[in-house]
């Protein structure tokens, strides 16, 4: 009896590892099919998010292209470099060089003058220049490679005066008027602006040393107040006793002339 009832459980025992080994591998392809079906799920997920971060990422293309535009005179202006430049990959060009100046994009800083060719804009060769004499020469340039019957525009918050080199300029290019706006006392005072229109005598326009004051210029073709500068009471009263100290200054030496005629 006692050998049946062992064989009995020793049987039992064999049934039941038995189904636990069938068992096991679908219980492991279960598990297996669940956590790829949520690895797929989340990786799905991951996806979507993805996609929406690059899509608030993504720059807007209107925007982009509304950025890019370019003013009619600045298109006009990229027009004409484009063409110039176009030059350059042209094997049968000669270049023909010569010393131009251009400006900073600071006025106060010196600028560089280059040894170019004066129609394609390649560089061989440039150092430091003056930051006058760059805006000078920047101007001449301007006017010299400005497309047919245009109007060069020049805004200053320094200079205030053109030299023989921008008037030379102007003359070779009877098709060209010059804009220019300016400030009344260099770096402070109103803004104001005239217009040289095309086909001026412009060198007679030169005082004795070979320049033209702005102030000169916009007398005679018309001046233009842009924008009032508001005078800080600081400002008004260094104003107002200079005035009074050269009101003094005058009485002063009249008084003194007075005594020595007497």
């Amino acid at each position: 009896m006692k050998k049946s009832a062992l064989l009995i459980t020793k049987s039992m025992m064999a049934a039941v590892m038995a189904a636990m080994l069938f068992a096991a591998p679908a219980f492991s392809r279960v598990a297996y099919a669940e956590n790829n079906e949520k690895t797929t799920v989340n990786k799905e997920e991951t996806v979507e998010e993805t996609k929406e971060e690059v899509k608030e990422e993504e720059p807007n293309g209107d925007e982009e292209a509304q950025e890019e535009v370019l003013s009619e005179y600045d298109q006009a202006i990229k027009d004409a470099a484009d063409a110039r430049h176009a030059l350059q990959k042209d094997p049968t060009h000669i270049h023909h060089y010569r010393w131009i100046a251009k400006m900073n994009e600071s006025e106060s800083a010196e600028g560089t003058i280059n040894y170019m060719c004066e129609e394609c804009d390649r560089v061989w060769y440039f150092r430091p220049y003056p930051a006058y004499h760059c805006f000078q020469g920047d101007i001449a340039r301007q006017i010299e490679v400005a497309p047919e019957n245009f109007t060069v525009k020049v805004k200053t918050s320094l200079f205030y005066n053109f030299n023989k080199q921008v008037m030379e300029a102007l003359a070779k290019r009877p098709d060209v008027s010059l804009y220019v706006s300016f400030l009344r006392n260099e770096y402070l005072g109103d803004r104001l602006s005239f217009v040289i229109p095309a086909g001026e005598d412009t060198m007679s326009l030169l005082d004795e040393n070979g320049y033209a004051g702005f102030i000169f210029l916009g007398n005679k073709y018309g001046m233009t107040l842009e924008e009032k500068h508001e005078i800080e009471e600081e400002d008004a009263e260094a104003e107002e006793t200079e005035a009074v100290e050269e009101t003094k200054d005058t009485e002063t030496s009249e008084s003194a002339a007075k005594t020595t005629k007497n």
